[in-house]
């Protein structure tokens, strides 16, 4: 009895010991899961709010579409008004066109025959010369306003382009946010599994490495938004500091989302005939050359009517001290007509001037006609072949470049693979991103070359 007593009481006492080491080895774990995740915590308190500081608040502007951005620079930036100052430059050919020849005073003293005369030579100008010169300068008004238009129409594809600078500025931060918090986080998860003795200390400097050139090429990449809104606020007409929203991309996924940025892949692109056409009977090109052949006929118009001289009357008072009877003065008047006859000078100068630009002028609107053509098939090309790979982005490449990224990074987490491949895959799927926003730029480049080719917007 005795001796089962005592090997009772030394198995209690074994269990004892054993669920002492249990408990000791439980609260050790513990305190170890303890401090790990108080590293982690740490990471994040020291890591990612240093990374959101970067990120200045911005105040809440509502975004303008890009059709409001063209109206406000048509209405309010200072190149337009500088434009619209050709118009009253032309307008003055009306006061010089209504100005008549001024007349000269003469006076004669004759001292051997004691006579005087004061008078004047008026020029008469025919009625057909006024009126010629008036033409001209309707003429040249046409020609002066479709030269505006031009210059507006211009000043149309620089808003454009600011417009698309800072929207892909804008969402390539954005993507640059993203790798960069990406990279924190694979940084914490590599130091956790550091930790725990998963990974070595390299894998945890890799991603110190990876996330720390994310960092910084995202704050570059806020430094690009700040200058193409800058940029985008002067062609406004705004104050460079100004605030400015745009409008931003729709998500990847929403490809049938209306967006003034992307393509409209539910109606088919026009035909590169249709725009041809249309580009040689809209374009303000051919329009200012031909105006400018009506200016120059017009302009020969006006030296046919200057080929005769205008006739001069003379008309005055004359006084005579030396008549053939002494001491006897005579006084009266005179009148005369002075006509130049044009057998020297019958304008032959200015007229074979003339034909001579009238042959370059018809000369100068063909050649833009075949400069037309091929400025609307290479930005239709360059249009469709865009328009196309944003398709490709749209339906399958972004999706399935996220899906690799994500996959990647919870294979990490679970040690199925390795933080090369991990970090590869991030760096993969924001490259890609990236890449579909160098698409979404070749687009909308090619597409405000096609509406400058063509000479309206599409």
């Amino acid at each position: 009895m005795q001796v089962q007593s005592c090997a009772r009481e030394i198995l209690l006492l074994s269990l004892a010991l054993v669920s002492v080491n249990l408990s000791v080895s439980q609260a050790t774990a513990a305190n170890d899961h303890a401090t790990a995740d108080a590293g982690s915590n740490q990471t994040i308190a020291e890591i990612m709010p240093a990374l959101l500081r970067t990120t200045a608040p911005e105040p809440t502007v509502a975004p303008i579409p890009l059709s409001v951005a063209f109206d406000e620079s048509i209405y309010n930036s200072p190149r337009v008004a500088n434009i619209r100052t050709q118009l009253g430059i032309t307008k003055a050919g009306y006061a010089q066109a209504y100005t008549l020849p001024n007349p000269s005073f003469f006076l004669l003293h004759d001292s051997a025959q004691l006579a005087k005369q004061v008078g004047a030579l008026i020029p008469i100008e025919s009625p057909w010369k006024i009126a010629f010169r008036v033409l001209l300068v309707k003429e040249q008004l046409k020609q002066t306003d479709l030269e505006i238009q031009k210059a507006l129409w211009q000043l149309r594809s620089y808003t454009r382009r600011a417009y698309l600078d800072l929207v892909i500025a804008q969402e390539t931060r954005n993507t640059l946010e993203e790798l960069a918090n990406l990279s924190r986080e694979l940084q914490i998860v590599a130091k956790r599994r550091f930790q725990t003795g998963d990974v070595a200390d390299m894998d945890v400097q890799r991603a110190e490495l990876a996330a720390l050139m994310a960092e910084a090429d995202y704050n570059q990449s806020k430094r690009k938004v700040d200058q193409s809104r800058q940029c985008l606020s002067v062609v406004l007409g705004r104050n460079y500091d100004s605030p400015l929203e745009v409008q931003k991309l729709p998500a990847f996924e929403l490809r049938v989302e209306s967006n003034d940025l992307l393509p409209n892949f539910r109606t088919s692109a026009p035909s590169a005939d249709e725009l041809i056409q249309k580009a040689l009977s809209k374009r303000l090109d051919l329009k200012v050359i031909a105006q400018a052949i009506n200016v120059n006929i017009a302009s020969l118009k006006n030296i046919r009517a200057n080929t005769l001289p205008n006739v001069q009357v003379n008309a005055g008072y004359s006084y005579s001290g030396n008549p053939p009877i002494p001491s006897v003065a005579t006084r009266g008047y005179f009148l005369g007509v002075t006509q130049e006859l044009p057998l020297l000078n019958f304008q032959q100068g200015e007229r074979a001037k003339n034909k001579a630009i009238d042959i370059q002028l018809k000369q100068q609107l063909a050649a833009t006609r075949n400069v037309i053509t091929e400025e609307v098939i290479s930005a239709y090309q360059r249009m469709m072949a865009a328009r196309e790979r944003i398709g490709y982005f749209q339906t399958s490449i972004l999706a399935t470049s996220n899906v690799v990224a994500k996959m990647a990074r919870r294979g990490y987490e679970v040690g199925q693979t390795d933080i090369t491949t991990t970090m590869a895959a991030q760096q993969a799927n924001v490259q890609t991103q990236i890449a579909y926003l160098d698409a979404v730029r070749n687009y909308q480049l090619a597409m405000t070359d096609l509406e400058q080719a063509v000479g309206e917007p599409l």
